[in-house]
């Protein structure tokens, strides 16, 4: 939603799937100096029930341009789940995105060695700490040499993450050219880096 320092207004809703039920505990997180109309609910939710609760968000008066993240979390007998809230404050960057960027094009490794693949992730736009996972991606058939497959992810506005992989080709690896790229996931917003080059050497 796009807010121009008047009260932005969302509905929140809470369903249980199947045979799941029992109390539930919402707790709103909103950046520092906005203020929501409540903070923390709860609620009980029968197999298969649902619930909608309206909630309103006043902005920081001095709120940057861009988006921001209200983030909703939902504890629960099957345990927590979150959700965010996306207020657009006019004037940003356009648009706002997740991006990865390569930590130099290529490594060069032989078989039996290993070497790490580096890049960047970081945001444009965004005035909130975004939360996610990086992802490895590589052609079929030489997962089992690089890793991990996934990992933590938190980039900062002000601050871009930088996880690392590693690349360990085994000694039966036949020397040539392959690839990696990675994937960062983070509240509902993807971005894929270009592909990396991997040149294994004779051994």
């Amino acid at each position: 939603m796009t807010c121009r320092g008047t009260p932005a207004d969302a509905t929140v809703t809470v369903a249980a799937h199947g045979a799941a039920a029992g109390p539930v505990t919402l707790e709103i997180r909103a950046p520092d100096g906005w203020r929501p109309a409540w903070t923390r609910r709860t609620l009980e939710l029968p197999p298969g029930g649902h619930a909608r609760i309206p909630l309103t968000v006043l902005p920081d008066p001095g709120a940057a341009p861009g988006e921001h993240l209200v983030r909703v979390l939902a504890a629960t007998p099957e345990g927590e789940f979150e959700d965010a809230l996306t207020v657009t404050v006019p004037g940003g960057p356009v648009p706002a995105r997740l991006w990865v960027r390569a930590i130099g094009p290529a490594v060069t490794v032989a078989p039996g060695a290993r070497v790490r693949v580096r890049v960047r992730v970081g945001s444009t736009g965004i005035r909130s700490a975004l939360t996610g996972t990086a992802y490895l991606a590589s052609p079929y058939g030489t997962w089992r040499t690089a890793g991990p497959a996934a990992q933590p992810l938190c980039v900062r506005p002000d601050r871009p993450a930088e996880p690392s992989f590693e690349i360990a080709p085994p000694l039966t690896t036949a020397p040539g050219r392959y690839w990696v790229a990675v994937k960062a996931a983070c509240q509902g917003r993807i971005a894929y880096g270009p592909p990396i080059a991997v040149h294994v050497t004779e051994g």
